[in-house]
């Protein structure tokens, strides 16, 4: 394998390792704003919506060199673009429902603090709590599918 398609490749999931990482901490909030006071809960809180976006952000950047990824493997193995463009194993199928439940876990982050009707906010913030813990088990998951991928395209 070309070294330079080598440092490309590599590029996704080390970047996603990190973003990982970061994810992770971002749970352990749930945790540690019970041991919060008043104001220090409020900052916590501006910083975990600031992570929050940055967070989004970064899974958006992740997939972005996923795609740029295959196009420059295309074209190292000169194939159609396209033929590794389209989602064809568990973790390329995956990562784009990550996306979707990325933007809705962040969406529903920004929800939290805005009372619907008569719903009360602990709903929502139940929900987004719970989305959370489910994309963290789904993070594993698509993590370890993504260890396999490389294993097969190296």
């Amino acid at each position: 394998m070309n070294l330079l398609l080598g440092v490309v490749i590599l590029l996704h999931p080390i970047a996603a390792l990190i973003l990982i990482w970061a994810f992770m901490k971002q749970r352990k909030w749930r945790q540690k704003k019970l041991f919060l006071q008043d104001q220090n809960y409020q900052k916590s809180l501006e910083r975990h919506k600031s992570n929050g976006n940055k967070l989004m952000l970064g899974t958006i950047f992740v997939v972005f060199l996923a795609f740029i990824a295959e196009i420059i493997r295309a074209k190292f193995d000169n194939v159609p673009i396209y033929s590794y463009m389209i989602p064809n194993n568990f973790h390329a199928s995956g990562g784009l429902l990550g996306v979707i439940l990325m933007f809705i876990l962040w969406k529903s982050g920004h929800s939290t603090n805005k009372k619907i009707g008569d719903d009360s906010f602990s709903r929502t913030k139940n929900l987004h709590g719970r989305i959370g813990d489910i994309m963290s088990i789904l993070v594993i998951i698509h993590a370890f599918l993504g260890f396999l991928y490389l294993l097969q395209i190296i």
